[in-house]
C-alpha cells in the first residue's frame, strides 16, 4: 500500500500552498538575482547550489506521487544531478593527481602512470556507485531493503530518496578509497603536493558568512523536502522534521551530551590513533585539518560552526532523512559527507558521533540533537582557539 500522504486540505492547506509558492518564487529570485548582481549577493546565491537541486528533487518527487508526467521529470532531474555530484568528486581527484603549475596557467603533466590509473578508478568507482543507487528504482530491490529500512517500497517519494541518498553516500567515499587520502586535506598539505586552501579568494570572515549562507538555504530546503505545501501544512512539516520548542530538560540534555562527547571523541581518537599506528594505516593529517578549518578558529567562528553545522546538518540528516531511511543509512550518508576531508580513522569518530546524534533525535527531537551537535562543535572549536591540550 502506497504511504504517500494526501494533500493538506482546508484553510491550512491553501495557506501552505500559497506560502510554498512565495518561498519558491523568493528563492528563485534571490538565486538568479544574486548571480546577476555579483558581490556578496552572488556568494549568497552560490551557497544555494548545494541545497537547491535537492530541494527541487524533493518537490518533484512529491508532485510526481500523483502525476505520471511529473515522475518522468523527477527521474530525469535525478539522472542529471547525481552524475554532477559524482563529477565534483572526480574533479577533486583530478586537482590532486594533476595539480596546476605554479603560475596557475595550466595543469602539470603527471608522468606517473599510477596517477592515470587512480583517476580512472575514481571515475569507475563513481559510475558503479551511481549504478547501485539507481538499482533502487526497481521495486524488488526496494522490497528487500524495506525489511531493514522504514520505507514503503511503493512510495515514489521514498524511491527517489533512496536512490539519491545511496548514490551520494557511495560516491562520497570513492576518492578516499582510491587515493587512500582525503582530497581536501591532501590539497591543504604542502608535503602532499596540494594546491592550498580552497577559499575561492575569501578571507576568514567571508568563509564564515558562506557557512551562514548555506544554512539560510538549508532551512527552507529541509521544509520543502518533507512535503510542505504539497503533502503537509507547516505544522505537520515542522513536526515531521522534529523541529519543536525544546523543554529546559532537553536543552540541558543536549548541552550535557554535546560537551561530554568532546571528551569521548578524544578518547576514541586516541584509541583509533593507536590502532592505526599499530596496523601501519594512514591517519588523518591534523596539520592539514587545522589549515582547512583555520577560518573557524575564533570565538565568532566557534559560534558560526556550532549554529551552521549543528542546525544545518541535523536538519538534513536527522530531520529529513533519519525518520524515513533509518539511523544506519542516514548516518552513513552523514559520514560520507565528511569523506573528502577526513581519513578512515577520523571518519570512524564521525560515524560514532552521528550515531549519538541520531539516538538523541530518536529519544527527543531534532532540535535537541541540533543543540547536542552544535555544542559539541562549539566546545571543540573554542578549545582549539584557546589551545587547550587535547583539542
Amino acid at each position: 500500500m502506497n504511504s504517500d500522504l494526501p494533500a493538506p486540505v482546508g484553510p491550512s492547506g491553501r495557506m501552505s500552498r500559497q506560502l510554498l509558492i512565495i518561498m519558491l518564487s523568493f528563492s528563485f529570485g534571490i538565486f538568479v538575482g544574486g548571480l546577476a548582481a555579483g558581490g556578496e549577493l552572488e556568494r549568497l546565491a552560490i551557497a544555494g547550489a548545494e541545497s537547491l537541486p535537492f530541494m527541487a528533487l524533493a518537490l518533484l518527487a512529491y508532485l510526481g506521487a500523483g502525476r505520471p508526467w511529473v515522475r518522468v521529470v523527477a527521474l530525469l532531474w535525478l539522472l542529471a544531478i547525481l552524475p554532477v555530484y559524482s563529477l565534483a568528486n572526480v574533479l577533486y581527484g583530478y586537482a590532486l593527481l594533476f595539480p596546476p603549475l605554479p603560475d596557475g596557467t595550466e595543469t602539470a603533466i603527471n608522468s606517473d602512470a599510477g596517477a592515470s590509473l587512480r583517476m580512472l578508478g575514481i571515475v569507475a568507482g563513481g559510475a558503479l556507485s551511481l549504478m547501485v543507487g539507481f538499482a533502487f528504482l526497481f521495486r524488488p530491490v526496494r522490497l528487500a531493503f524495506s525489511r531493514f529500512l522504514p520505507i514503503d517500497p511503493d512510495s515514489f517519494v521514498h524511491t527517489v530518496a533512496l536512490v539519491a541518498v545511496v548514490g551520494v553516500t557511495l560516491t562520497s567515499f570513492v576518492p578516499l578509497l582510491v587515493l587512500s587520502q582525503p582530497p581536501l586535506l591532501a590539497m591543504q598539505d604542502p608535503q602532499g603536493g596540494g594546491t592550498g586552501p580552497l577559499s575561492m579568494g575569501r578571507d576568514a570572515w567571508g568563509m564564515l558568512r558562506d557557512d551562514l549562507y548555506g544554512l539560510v538555504w538549508m532551512i527552507p530546503a529541509s521544509v520543502v523536502a518533507v512535503g510542505f505545501g504539497i503533502r503537509r501544512d507547516l505544522r505537520a512539516a515542522l513536526d515531521r522534521l522534529g523541529l519543536v520548542r525544546p523543554t529546559w530538560r532537553q536543552v540541558g540534555v543536549g548541552l550535557a551530551v554535546g560537551v561530554s562527547l568532546v571528551a569521548g571523541a578524544n578518547l576514541l581518537d586516541m584509541g583509533t590513533q593507536w590502532l592505526w599506528d599499530t596496523m601501519g594505516w594512514s591517519v588523518t593529517n591534523q596539520v592539514a585539518v587545522e589549515r582547512l578549518m583555520g577560518y573557524t578558529l575564533s570565538p565568532v567562528g566557534a559560534v558560526v560552526v556550532g549554529v551552521s553545522a549543528g542546525l544545518g546538518e541535523e536538519l538534513a540528516v536527522r530531520g529529513v532523512l533519519q525518520p524515513r531511511l533509518g539511523l544506519l543509512l542516514s548516518n552513513l550518508f552523514f559520514t560520507g559527507l565528511h569523506a573528502l576531508q577526513y581519513n578512515w580513522d577520523a571518519l570512524l569518530t564521525v560515524f560514532v558521533l552521528g550515531l549519538v546524534f541520531g539516538l538523541v533525535r530518536n529519544r527527543t527531537n531534532t532540535t535537541t540533537s541540533a543543540i547536542t551537535h552544535g555544542s559539541y562543535d562549539f566546545v571543540l572549536t573554542i578549545g582549539s582557539v584557546l589551545q587547550i591540550p587535547g583539542f
